[in-house]
């Protein structure tokens, strides 16, 4: 499908067919007949298409193309997007806890048309819904122009929304593959760690400073072994100046469960079959004391690092856990271990960035936190500041005359 959307996208066979030939030829070489007869069927296929694109293309110029595949109760909405008798774009989404196309699609057109803006006035599908001629209505007023849903019976129109329709079903089967694997790799930790069920649900911390200097924390959370990056929190050390990565850690995870028992916040409203802190046993036994107190129990581990800064083991009380290379469950924990040390290093760095800027500008006399703040709440960098005129920095509240001035003067300096 991605091979024939690219024809289609490119209208040039020329470079395509001569590919996949070449792939299909080194495929019969190394014995790879199963592969190799696919792609002759894929070259077969953009050849075919080739021969009846002028028909489809030039049936219609603009209008969107949509179908989709369902597993269980997720589904996977496929788009193909023609503007001009071209493919211009394509994409697929995914829908949890969806078990048929009349809930699916109501609440889907909604969504992705929402903005108003290119909307064409046909629109393909592959099966009725519902809500159709509601739907239908709505974008008319939104667009402001008459718009069509049409379910191809025949042609090179039916043609196209199955092509779709099969985009869809090979990403969710794409999905299916991998979900299988992410449970096999929790399956396999949830073993080696002694477990009593499946971690579905893992938090992840790590505590990030400069001798002390911007102390803060990431917080990530891995549901089903995928990250859930709407519910990451960055925290702001505290309770105390300084480094001290034992006590930073206790102060993130009370502060953690003081938000659970709030219930509040969406990211601490579920507690976690899993906690993996970045570290090793201090950094578990600083944590412990503070799930005790909440009365909370989680299994709590840290992830060790080797020379390379990949996991080589997991701290437990009872001494290290080896995790080898060659497992499903080496590969989740270093992907947990990149992402919480990248989120917390990032919040960690933006911040030394921003105070290294104000720094910079409080050196300027008669700039204070409030002025220095609205140069950059207005410039947003240094160098539009450096680069600005007098006239310019008068236009930032509370930068008079003088201000503006010495501002100019003190960047001519450098």
């Amino acid at each position: 499908v991605d091979s024939a959307i690219s024809f289609i996208k490119s209208s040039d066979a020329t470079k395509i067919i001569p590919e996949l030939t070449a792939k299909m030829q080194m495929a019969s070489d190394a014995l790879e007949f199963e592969y190799a007869a696919k792609l002759r069927d894929r070259i077969s296929a953009i050849k075919k298409l080739g021969e009846k694109q002028k028909v489809v293309m030039c049936s219609y110029d603009n209008q969107d193309v949509f179908a989709s595949a369902f597993l269980g109760d997720i589904a996977c909405v496929s788009v193909f997007n023609f503007r001009n008798g071209r493919l211009n774009d394509k994409n697929h989404y995914f829908v949890d806890s969806v078990f048929d196309k009349n809930e699916l699609y109501g609440a889907f057109f909604e969504q992705y048309y929402s903005r108003g803006d290119n909307i064409p006035k046909r629109i393909l599908l592959d099966s009725d819904f519902s809500d159709k001629d509601l739907i239908c209505e709505w974008l008319g007023k939104i667009s402001g122009k008459k718009v069509n849903f049409v379910i191809p019976r025949a042609g090179e129109q039916k043609k196209l929304v199955e092509m779709c329709l099969k985009n869809a079903g090979d990403n969710l089967t794409e999905k299916s593959k991998s979900s299988g694997k992410e449970m096999s790799a929790l399956n396999e930790l949830s073993k080696l760690l002694g477990l009593k069920a499946v971690p579905r649900i893992i938090e992840s911390y790590d505590i990030s400073h400069t001798s002390g200097d911007e102390n803060v924390a990431g917080m990530i959370v891995f549901k089903d072994g995928q990250p859930l990056k709407r519910c990451y929190r960055r925290f702001k050390i505290k309770s105390f100046m300084g480094a001290d990565d034992y006590r930073s850690m206790a102060e993130v995870m009370n502060r953690r469960l003081f938000e659970y028992e709030k219930g509040e916040d969406e990211a601490f409203t579920t507690i976690p079959d899993l906690i993996l802190l970045d570290g090793g046993i201090g950094q578990v036994n600083a944590v412990l004391p503070v799930l005790n107190n909440h009365k909370i129990d989680i299994p709590v581990f840290g992830m060790v690092k080797d020379s390379k800064h990949k996991t080589r083991a997991i701290a437990a009380n009872g001494g290290d856990i080896t995790v080898k290379s060659n497992r499903q469950a080496f590969t989740l924990l270093n992907k947990i271990q990149e992402e919480v040390h990248r989120f917390a290093i990032s919040y960690h760095r933006n911040l030394r960035s921003k105070k290294m800027i104000y720094s910079q500008l409080l050196d300027i006399e008669g700039i204070g936190q409030n002025k220095a703040k609205e140069l950059l709440i207005n410039f947003k960098t240094i160098e539009n500041i450096k680069n600005a005129t007098q006239s310019e920095l008068k236009t930032v509240k509370g930068i008079s005359d003088i201000n503006a001035k010495r501002i100019i003067e003190y960047f001519a300096d450098k």
